[in-house]
């Protein structure tokens, strides 16, 4: 019996987790993501704080903010799409115990019948007259079948309100928990919520100085991408003499070696799961054409990602290559790489120094310089 029952409850368990797999696998996708959006938005704090700092602008002002706030709009939806999970959990969990305690009360008066007809008729003799009084000896066995099946099936009976009794102790425990859940993370949503709220009032204020300094921003933004535009000539300049050098002639395309080729082939197929050229750090303005996030008529344009990180952060290359050219601003001095693996260049600007120099073969994360 006791064994049978060890078997019961490895069984109950087992339905417990396959009732709700899915719930879960659902719920620890969203948990994994809130953990994410709460880093990031430390990062935000970390990283853009230190950069406002050092450059009182309002561009820089507005991006960190703007940044945060998406973030945390995201971070309250996944906070809110883990609430519904566990809604549903909770509803189908109180479902579930208001059908076993139905099954269960059945059970009981089923039980108690069962007992009260044993008890009326619980002596050996008369069980064993009921038998003797059988007209022929099939009779007799049937008889003795029945009362052997008719025992088995109160056990049967008494070992199944058992198991239900369990389970809607195992159910109310996991109600409780996932109450208990549900509570911490409607204080998280109210605790984000609120944090937004303030975001958007500061976003409302820079809104306001932007319309009474428009023309200071503008000139800001025009500066930044005159700044861009001239990195830019000057990565593609450096491009075009090393394909020209490859080639001996005007050409699209470097002219590569065997194991260039193989290198170019093994850059691509790593498309997406390239390293970082930072160890940690936080994206803060994106690759292409982006509207600004105080005019929708100024539009910014960005050839590269820009990442904050932390000062004297090591640069690190993404890729096994050659190093195609060491580039120096002329007016401040900030220094640029660029590593060649076959077909494909990454540029790292923004160095305040360098630790290899052109031609040198360089390996993945191996560290190229210093961050300015």
């Amino acid at each position: 019996m006791v064994n049978f029952r060890l078997f019961i409850i490895s069984l109950l368990l087992l339905y417990a987790y396959s009732y709700d797999m899915h719930a879960q696998s659902s719920r620890k996708e969203l948990e994994a993501k809130r953990v994410r959006l709460k880093k990031e938005i430390e990062k935000i704090k970390t990283y853009l704080y230190k950069t406002k700092k050092k450059e009182k602008s309002l561009l820089h002002e507005v991006r960190d903010l703007n940044q945060k706030i998406k973030t945390r709009e995201e971070l309250i939806r996944t906070l809110g799409n883990e609430i519904n999970t566990l809604d549903t959990q909770i509803s189908g969990n109180e479902k579930r115990i208001r059908e076993l305690k139905k099954e269960l009360e059945k059970l009981k008066k089923e039980y108690a019948a069962l007992i009260y007809e044993s008890y009326k008729n619980r002596s050996k003799e008369t069980r064993l007259m009921f038998i003797l009084s059988s007209n022929d000896f099939f009779q007799a066995y049937r008889r003795f079948q029945y009362l052997k099946q008719y025992s088995e099936y109160r056990k049967r009976q008494g070992d199944s309100i058992y198991t239900k009794s369990l389970n809607v102790k195992v159910l109310n425990d996991s109600l409780k928990a996932l109450k208990d859940q549900k509570k911490e993370l409607l204080d998280e949503k109210k605790y984000e919520q609120e944090k937004i709220s303030g975001e958007k009032q500061k976003h409302e204020e820079l809104v306001k100085k932007y319309s009474k300094q428009q023309k200071k921003y503008i000139a800001e933004i025009k500066k930044k991408q005159r700044e861009e535009k001239a990195l830019t000539r000057r990565i593609e300049s450096a491009i075009r003499k090393a394909i020209t050098r490859s080639s001996g002639k005007k050409a699209k395309k470097f002219t590569l070696t065997k194991e260039a080729a193989r290198l170019s082939g093994k850059f691509e197929a790593n498309k997406g799961k390239l390293p970082w050229p930072v160890e940690k750090g936080l994206v803060t303005l994106g690759f292409g054409e982006q509207t600004d996030p105080l005019d929708p008529k100024l539009k910014t344009s960005s050839s590269g990602i820009l990442i904050a990180t932390d000062e004297n952060t090591k640069a690190r290359a993404i890729f096994s290559g050659v190093v195609l050219a060491v580039q120096k601003n002329p007016q401040t001095g900030v220094r640029s790489v660029l590593i060649q693996h076959g077909q494909y260049i990454s540029v790292y600007a923004n160095l305040k120094s360098v630790s290899v120099s052109k031609g040198e073969k360089v390996k993945t994360k191996q560290k190229i310089g210093v961050i300015y």
